[in-house]
Order: C-alpha cells, then sequence, then structure tokens
C-alpha cells in the first residue's frame, strides 16, 4: 500500500475508535478495550510490517495521551518493554463524554472541598460552572443555615443567582428610602446614597482589593440598625403627636395660669381661654412637624445605639 493507504486507514480506524467508545461508553473497559484491540489488528492485517509502524504513529497521533510508550512496544532490546498503552485508553482520555460521564460516577464520593477544586479547575480551562468554582462549602453551609435547609440540601447556583439578585434590589432601594428620610429626620443630616451600597456590594463582587468582607457586613450591620429603628420609630409617632398636644390640655393651661398673676377682675376661666387662644393661635404645622421628627429622630438614636452595644 502506499503512503496514501496507511494514512487513509488510520484515519478510518480512528473514526471507528471514537464510535466504538460512544456506543460502548456504558460497558466494562476490559469489554471497550477487546472491541478496539480487535479494530486496530484487522486495520494491521490489511498492511505490510513496513507500513504497520507508520499506521501505528499516525494513530496515536490522533489520541495522545500521557505517558504515552506507544499502541505496541517498539523493537525489541532484549529489556524488558514498557506496558503498552491500549487503543481504548487513548481514545477514552480524548472523549469528553467519556470523561464527563466518570466524573460523575466520582461525583457522588467527593465531599465539598473536592467539588469545589474540581469546579474551579473546570473554570480554569474555560468550561463555565456557573460559578460553582468560587463557592466554598463553609459559604454553602452558611447559605443553607440562612434558608432554614438541612446540611445535605443541593442548592441550586443558577436560582441563589436571580434570587439573590432581587434581594440585593430591594435591599439597595431600602436602603436609599431609610437614609433619606433619616436625613430629614436627624439633626446630624447624614447623607447617604443609593450608589453607595450598590457600588460598594459591586466591588466587593468582582474581587476590589479595597472592598473586604468586614466592610460589606458593616455596612449592611448598619443599614439593618437604621431600618430596624425607623420601624419601631414608627410605634412612638402617636405618642410624639401627643407630647405636643398636650401643651393644650387644660390641666397644663390651668397650671400655667395658677403661677402667673392676674387681675382679681378676671376669672381663672377667662383667663385659661385667653391663654388657650394665644396657643393655639401660635401653633405652626411645620413646627409641629419638625419638633415630632425630632422626638422620633431621639428615639432611633437611642434604638441604634442599643443595638450596636
Amino acid at each position: 500500500m502506499g503512503d496514501q493507504s496507511w494514512e487513509s486507514l488510520a484515519e478510518r480506524t480512528a473514526n471507528r475508535i471514537r464510535l466504538l467508545q460512544a456506543d460502548l461508553a456504558d460497558e466494562d473497559p476490559d469489554v471497550r478495550r477487546a472491541h478496539v484491540t480487535d479494530e486496530v489488528r484487522d486495520a494491521l492485517s490489511n498492511l505490510v510490517p513496513h507500513d504497520q509502524e507508520k499506521f501505528l504513529e499516525a494513530l496515536e497521533s490522533r489520541f495522545p495521551a500521557w505517558e504515552s510508550q506507544g499502541l505496541v512496544p517498539r523493537g525489541n532490546t532484549g529489556a524488558e518493554a514498557p506496558k503498552p498503552v491500549a487503543p481504548t485508553d487513548l481514545a477514552e482520555f480524548n472523549d469528553a463524554g467519556f470523561l464527563i460521564r466518570q466524573l460523575q460516577k466520582l461525583a457522588s464520593d467527593m465531599s465539598a472541598e473536592q467539588r469545589v477544586r474540581a469546579a474551579e479547575e473546570l473554570e480554569r480551562s474555560g468550561i463555565s460552572t456557573g460559578g460553582a468554582g468560587g463557592v466554598s462549602a463553609d459559604a454553602m453551609d452558611r447559605l443553607r443555615a440562612a434558608l432554614e435547609l438541612s446540611p445535605d440540601s443541593a442548592v441550586d447556583l443558577e436560582r441563589t443567582v436571580h434570587v439573590m439578585a432581587t434581594v440585593l434590589e430591594k435591599v439597595v432601594s431600602l436602603d436609599d428610602i431609610a437614609w433619606k428620610n433619616w436625613k430629614q429626620m436627624s439633626e446630624t443630616r447624614r447623607s447617604r446614597g443609593r450608589s453607595g451600597l450598590a457600588g460598594m456590594l459591586g466591588k466587593y463582587m468582582v474581587g476590589d482589593g479595597d472592598i473586604g468582607r468586614s466592610q460589606v457586613s458593616d455596612e449592611l450591620e448598619a443599614f439593618r440598625r437604621l431600618t430596624a429603628s425607623l420601624m419601631l420609630a414608627l410605634s412612638q409617632s402617636g405618642q410624639a403627636a401627643y407630647k405636643q398636644i398636650r401643651k393644650l390640655h387644660p390641666d397644663e393651661i390651668e397650671a400655667i395660669i395658677r403661677n402667673e398673676k392676674g387681675s382679681v377682675l378676671v376669672s381663672q376661666d377667662v383667663r385659661c381661654w385667653r391663654r388657650y387662644r394665644e396657643l393655639t393661635g401660635a401653633m405652626d404645622s411645620a413646627q409641629i412637624e419638625a419638633e415630632v421628627l425630632r422626638n422620633l429622630a431621639s428615639w432611633v438614636n437611642e434604638w441604634m445605639s442599643r443595638q450596636s452595644r
């Protein structure tokens, strides 16, 4: 046979070996090895000895393997020949489907740490695992605990990302509302904007070295304390409003009149009525609102201080 003949035969044999690997993927390795070896022997029987060496080299080049010593031992040196690498082994190393199935079989016996390492290696080779490579076992345990899941629950990472994106949208929006209201209530006028929290979290998630985990935790804790304190302050809004209206209570006005010198010709009831008219005439809605907000801000400050201890 000419060069073109043994080269063509090598190409056809390689294709048949790949098909055999796919067809026999679920068979025992020894069964696959026997079928592939028979295929190679049949091809060799059609070649003269001189072309057989070229054929085997061409076939091996289509199935490169780690530390391969060839499909069959080369020559006879008198020493013990290295164990040949079977064609089926070479083919399996180059069959992505076979390797994936083998990994799936091993996965059930792999520890959480081994799975993370495997996912990281796949990520490095350009095979996306949906971000699983960056999730440690401790982080997954914390997530399960937060969601009240059993320790062995399988978490769908894609769904988790969708849920976390929605939660972050709501948290960032609520953070903006909370700090704007606190700015209005508080005399300190501490200003915060929506872009602050979102920007910081974004930098942390892309690996910005200037943003650490403790900084993220502190910022979210400040958000929690503020929103909780604002909600608690709502329960005091009635008391804050009553404190302003209390100034008009008859008992309060009478106490003021008793401590003032007045004409003996004017009765106490008349004097109380006149004082009531004075107080109501001096009332201003903006002033009352400011007083109520000051009282609420005082409670918010107190509750936030308590939570930070």
